[in-house]
């Protein structure tokens, strides 16, 4: 019984101290890079997922397609629903490090940020590196300990950090996100939403700094005087056609995450897919957005069909009749076959009377789609419209009489 006793002890202290070291870890130990059987996507398997009808069901928790060229949602499930977002969070990390720090500041790496767990890019306390390298190991193979080493480097605590991060997301009008944590452990008050996401990932591309880094499959970075190999963990780098990045992410709690995007053409889209159960499954599902996106939407100009042409009456002015021509084109991206469909609704003002100056609204022109309003033009003027002078009245009577005569003879 004594020797039970003892054996009973000795693992209760083992286990007490696991625990006490994850709790040292921040508790929450999840690995971006976990490698999982069904992973890899053959080609067969792409081709099958861009060849499905447009009913088929997302089981992403939260999906979103946007084409950031038109600000135009194409796709939407529960993309205003808070979701825990794992290391996506690191999106709005690095805009707030690049937009308050130097990258070639040189950054010591504290206790902290070495102890943090989950996928990290094993720095160790002490060692000096580069914030440019930081921001590499952060959205490049997503560094929990590059996270808090740049937040404390920047922020000056991880805390003010957050604020920080939370104050960028309000002014970029995301309005549904609350950080607690640089790196995106679950944390009961750390959410985004897809929509939200949307936001900071167009607004990160519009930073070439940023925009390159989340382009990168592979690169090297230097911690202290050594070199060190990242690899992306965003799979869609290396299977998809025109992938930009942008950002993965992995916890317990939030599924797999996935922010990409895609340049074809001159369109960009950007797609989201929130709180997936596998790899394979936010590859897939986001591989299907993006088709979705751009074989379901296409490139229209919405005046195409319009009328151009206008004649306007203004009283009391040098002429009575004036020729108005439109000359414009406005993109927009519709469904696949919306152009013929587009109806317009034309509005002269009425009673003009002279003067009338240049670019003075006469009209309006409305773009219409199935009941709803896309655009409204506004007709101007194009040259002022002069009021009509005394001795012009005077000669106006007088060629008038002058025929009357005329006729009368």
């Amino acid at each position: 019984m004594k020797k039970l006793m003892i054996i009973l002890s000795s693992l209760f202290v083992f286990l007490s101290s696991f625990v006490f070291a994850a709790e040292g870890k921040d508790s929450f130990v999840y690995d971006e890079n976990v490698i999982e059987d069904d992973y890899e996507l053959t080609s067969e398997e792409i081709a099958e997922v861009v060849n499905v009808n447009k009913s088929t069901i997302i089981r992403a928790r939260a999906a979103l397609v946007y084409d950031t060229k038109y600000d135009k949602i194409l796709y939407a499930k529960n993309i205003d629903d808070r979701l825990p977002n794992a290391s996506t969070t690191k999106i709005l990390t690095a805009i707030v490090a690049y937009e308050n720090a130097n990258m070639n500041d040189l950054v010591t790496v504290s206790e902290k940020a070495a102890r943090i767990g989950g996928s990290t890019i094993n720095l160790r306390k002490g060692n000096k590196v580069l914030l440019g390298d930081l921001m590499k190991g952060l959205l490049i193979c997503s560094g929990n300990d590059a996270a808090i080493a740049i937040a404390e480097y920047v922020g000056g605590s991880v805390e003010n950090f957050c604020n920080m991060m939370n104050q960028k997301a309000l002014e970029l009008g995301a309005t549904n996100t609350h950080f607690v944590t640089p790196h995106g452990l679950d944390n009961d008050d750390h959410y985004t939403t897809a929509r939200d996401l949307s936001i900071f990932a167009s607004y990160l591309l519009k930073i070439p700094y940023l925009a390159e880094i989340v382009d990168t499959q592979y690169t090297t970075i230097k911690i202290d005087d050594n070199t060190r190999e990242l690899r992306t963990t965003n799979e869609m780098l290396g299977i998809y056609p025109n992938a930009k990045g942008v950002k993965t992410g992995y916890t317990g709690k939030a599924g797999r995450c996935l922010v990409t995007a895609i340049e074809s053409g001159d369109r960009e889209l950007i797609t989201v897919v929130l709180g997936c159960d596998t790899k394979k499954q936010r590859t897939s599902e986001s591989i299907w957005l993006i088709h979705y996106g751009y074989t379901e939407f296409e490139k229209v100009d919405i005046y195409q069909n319009m009328k151009r042409d206008f004649i306007i009456s203004v009283e009391k002015a040098t002429s009575s009749n004036y020729h108005v021509n439109v000359v414009t084109e406005k993109y927009d991206v519709l469904p696949v076959g919306s152009a013929e469909k587009i109806e317009y609704a034309y509005q002269l003002e009425k009673d003009l009377v002279a003067p009338l100056e240049k670019g003075e609204k006469i009209g309006e022109i409305s773009v219409i789609l199935e009941g709803k309003v896309l655009d409204t033009l506004e007709l101007r003027l194009p040259n002022e419209v002069r009021r009509k002078s005394v001795l012009e009245y005077m000669a106006e009577i007088f060629r008038s009489q002058i025929d009357y005569i005329t006729i009368m003879n």
